[in-house]
């Protein structure tokens, strides 16, 4: 999920040229935060809307990255503090008085608001939630796995800072920021309701992850309390998930058609899978027909949990070479033996430290690419992969050029994909487009 980092791109500088006003809302009752009440106007044959009470206005370029679906107001674009409750609902406008939509107010943090809708006239209560709990159901009704999926992507689907995956018979939640406390409360009983699940569970992402501060478990919110162990089924594979997990479950959903391309690409090749995690490109190899899959990854439990993933689908748990170590360590050796690969996939996670030697996606991803390029055998392939959302596409494939180029290879853009159809992603939203999956055919 993205991050509160700006978006990248240069914003527009001019607003775009409109052709409707919205109409006139009744004004709510007064109070202090607010700008004074805009004098009408009359512009392309429409009143401008009068808002009376508290409101924020921002400027002509934000108001149109907010107009073009971007959700979020940052602080240091409000023209004015805010001093209203966390989870109050207020007007957003652009500086000539006309009305954007309407965000949740976030007290803190780098967001000041998140958008809930653009239309004029907007209520957010429980049946407008049901309407968007039954309309991100019905997105997902055709080519979506029933028992692996995202059922509401926060955002894209009207609910700001909050994201529910269903996994087998329980549902997992994930809170990433603090408003989605204003309404969770509410919408708990509608996902039960509608999802019927066997139970839900909350996972906290808002404060990060290190060494020496984890995260608890996943909290039990509602139903009956899930086992560590679920199997649930993607593309006809079965994989192992704890949804009381304090990260991850252990299948990554948005990484689906990834996963596919791998396997589309498999066929009588070897394969290298480096920060395997728990196998799941490993068996799409596997079913995709590879002579041999080697897996490398920092976590003896990760290999066991593949085991258990490749006899739940019916595969010899020892089909895959598993090797246990950091991969840049591992690599080196490899380079050195002369061990090579016809296809590799490189999935780091944004940040990691392993014995003391940390990875960044950010500043490393070159290095770890110079590396790979030691191991990838003549006309072979790489399915590279980048989930850091301050990692723009940009510099995420300049960094991958600049390592194949420091390793004195040469490599071309094949094939590329993305997020699957159950993560939507708002236009203009930069940062919902975090995920990058690029395969590479090196000479």
């Amino acid at each position: 999920m993205p991050t509160d980092g700006r978006p990248t791109r240069t914003r527009p500088a001019t607003r775009p040229a409109e052709t409707s006003r919205p109409q006139r809302r009744s004004g709510g009752g007064g109070g202090g935060g607010g700008a004074e009440a805009p004098r009408r106007r009359v512009q392309g044959g429409h009143p401008r809307p009068s808002v009376r009470g508290p409101h924020v206005k921002v400027p002509h370029e934000v108001a149109r990255l907010l107009r073009a679906g971007h959700p979020w107001v940052f602080r240091n674009a409000v023209l004015r503090p805010l001093a209203l409750p966390e989870g109050a609902v207020i007007p957003v406008m652009d500086l000539d008085g006309y009305l954007i939509g309407h965000g949740l107010h976030e007290p803190e943090g780098a967001i000041a608001i998140r958008m809930l809708s653009l239309k004029p006239d907007f209520e957010w209560n429980e049946a407008e939630m049901l309407a968007r709990v039954r309309a991100a159901v019905r997105r997902r009704s055709v080519g979506v796995p029933a028992e692996a999926c995202r059922v509401i992507h926060s955002e894209a689907d009207g609910f700001p800072g909050l994201a529910v995956d269903r996994l087998g018979s329980h549902l997992l939640v994930y809170k990433y920021a603090k408003i989605a406390e204003s309404y969770l409360d509410a919408l708990v009983p509608m996902l039960e309701q509608e999802l019927k699940p066997a139970g839900i569970y909350l996972q906290d992402r808002i404060r990060g992850v290190t060494p020496d501060d984890r995260r608890p478990p996943a909290f039990h919110l509602a139903g009956k309390a899930a086992p560590p162990d679920l199997e649930v089924d993607e593309d006809g594979l079965k994989f192992m998930v704890d949804v009381t997990a304090p990260v991850s479950p252990g299948l990554f959903l948005d990484l689906r058609e990834g996963r596919r391309l791998f396997e589309a690409w498999s066929r009588d090749r070897s394969v290298c899978n480096l920060f395997s995690f728990t196998g799941a490109f490993g068996l799409r190899a596997l079913r995709g027909g590879a002579r041999s899959v080697t897996h490398v990854d920092a976590a003896a439990r990760s290999h066991a949990r593949c085991r258990q993933n490749l006899s739940a689908s019916k595969m010899d748990p020892e089909a895959i070479e598993t090797i246990t170590g950091d991969a840049f360590a591992l690599l080196e050796k490899f380079r050195q033996r002369g061990r090579v690969w016809d296809l590799v996939i490189v999935d780091p996670p944004p940040f990691s430290n392993v014995k003391g030697s940390t990875f960044s996606a950010l500043k490393d991803y070159g290095e770890l690419m110079q590396a790979v390029s030691g191991v990838v055998g003549p006309g072979g392939h790489v399915l590279a992969i980048s989930n850091a959302v301050r990692l723009a596409e940009e510099e995420f494939l300049l960094a991958v050029g600049e390592g194949v180029h420091a390793a004195g290879r040469t490599a071309r853009l094949v094939s590329e994909c993305g997020l699957p159809p159950d993560f939507p992603v708002l236009p203009a939203f930069v940062e919902g487009r975090y995920l990058k999956i690029k395969l590479l055919q090196f000479d």
